[in-house]
């Protein structure tokens, strides 16, 4: 933390002087932009103070109201030491606090919070919290650390300048510095939202700095899959291997519905038998920690005979390649499908949450427990009918209202 500047300042107040016509000496502390006032209890006609020596003169009790104004500039002066010493910051209220000998709490400022939030974040993954949001919330604090001092001038800034002004300052800085895209920035806010939500629980502080400002996501358009695509994808001639399991991967994305997360971890423990016999997919998010469970549907099944003959039953049970490596290969099968969409291993989850289940007429509640969604609202955002249906439910119309 930077070390703040600060003076101590003694001067008459002539605004009340007392029966015998005496000033009272005021102590004037100031840090940074900060200042604070108070009167020494000590009185003197302003014949007999001396403003540029700031020291009472020329009678006889001078040297005894000096004495007892040079005590009290010592102990301001051994207060802020004692803050420097114990790295605790130097502000008013600390000043004051020790002036009463009362214990000053600890210094909690932004960038320090927000690594004590990340530490214990880290604590919590695969118990409360998925790699991916720690990896996010690690994204954030680096961002942080590189703004702030563009910000403040400084290296960490106090828990309540995280307020309105600094949310605008970060969110242009994210969408022209970064390159985020507008939901991208908020997302980043987001984060900050809930490490000073995390400060405030954790009693660094009362308020929320933040309330004035408000997150506003841009509504994004699912790109997914139509049935003719998927087809025209399953039907590919393939000679590299790669491509090959690339495509098992995501069909299976297309059929269940799994993120990337979580079929790469998909086991032979997760396939689980129903009460009529039908196998399920049984499983925990790794986003949210959420449990969900998806009937495997003919097909499903029929991509994953082949891995379940030899995979141990606590291994991975798809040859799922890194993140990046397999939508690099989906592009390859996108050309070769002529598919005109961008092909990334989330469109096969969009995909079975819009063309094969709510275009099939499976109730969204239905959808939203099998897709691990904690809202309806989240699973709406795939609700959004192709026009091979909205064609065929006008036909039907049509010819109901020929018949009537």
């Amino acid at each position: 933390m930077d070390n703040p500047s600060f003076n101590i300042y003694l001067y008459l107040r002539k605004t009340r002087p007392d029966k015998e016509n005496k000033y009272p000496v005021y102590i004037r502390i100031r840090v940074n932009k900060n200042k604070m006032e108070y009167p020494s209890g000590q009185y003197v006609h302003s014949k007999h103070w001396d403003d540029k020596k700031q020291k009472a003169h020329r009678f006889k009790e001078a040297s005894t109201v000096n004495g007892m104004l040079d005590t009290a500039k010592a102990n301001i002066n051994q207060a802020i030491s004692q803050l420097y010493m114990s790295k605790a910051e130097v502000t008013l209220d600390n000043i004051r606090l020790l002036l009463k000998g009362e214990a000053v709490q600890e210094s909690h400022t932004f960038i320090k919070v927000a690594q004590e939030h990340n530490v214990n974040f880290e604590k919590q993954i695969g118990k409360k919290y998925s790699q991916g949001s720690y990896k996010n919330y690690k994204t954030t604090l680096k961002y942080l650390i590189e703004f702030v001092p563009i910000y403040s001038g400084k290296k960490d800034i106090d828990l309540k300048a995280v307020n309105f002004r600094f949310c605008e300052a970060y969110f242009t800085y994210l969408t022209t510095e970064k390159t985020c895209h507008v939901n991208g920035a908020n997302k980043q806010i987001q984060r900050v939202k809930k490490i000073i939500n995390y400060a405030i629980r954790s009693g660094y502080l009362q308020n929320n700095p933040m309330a004035a400002f408000s997150i506003e996501f841009t509504p994004v358009n699912k790109i997914a899959l139509t049935m003719d695509e998927i087809n025209r994808l399953a039907g590919l001639e393939l000679q590299r291997q790669v491509l090959k399991d690339v495509r098992d991967v995501f069909l299976l994305q297309c059929y269940t519905g799994l993120s990337y997360s979580d079929i790469k971890l998909l086991s032979k423990e997760h396939i689980q038998a129903g009460d009529n016999g039908t196998l399920w997919i049984r499983m925990k998010r790794q986003k949210t920690n959420v449990a969900f469970g998806v009937p495997l549907l003919p097909v499903a099944l029929k991509i994953l005979e082949k891995y379940l003959i030899d995979t141990e039953p606590d291994t991975p049970l798809m040859p799922v390649i890194s993140n990046q490596k397999m939508n690099q290969n989906l592009k390859l099968l996108q050309e070769l499908a002529g598919i005109p969409k961008n092909l990334t291993s989330h469109i096969g989850r969009h995909s079975f949450g819009s063309t094969i289940t709510l275009n099939n007429g499976v109730p969204i509640s239905t959808v939203s427990r099998m897709l691990g969604h904690t809202k309806i609202s989240t699973t709406q955002i795939y609700a959004k009918l192709q026009d091979s249906t909205i064609q065929q439910d006008m036909a039907e119309l049509e010819q109901k209202l020929r018949t009537n």
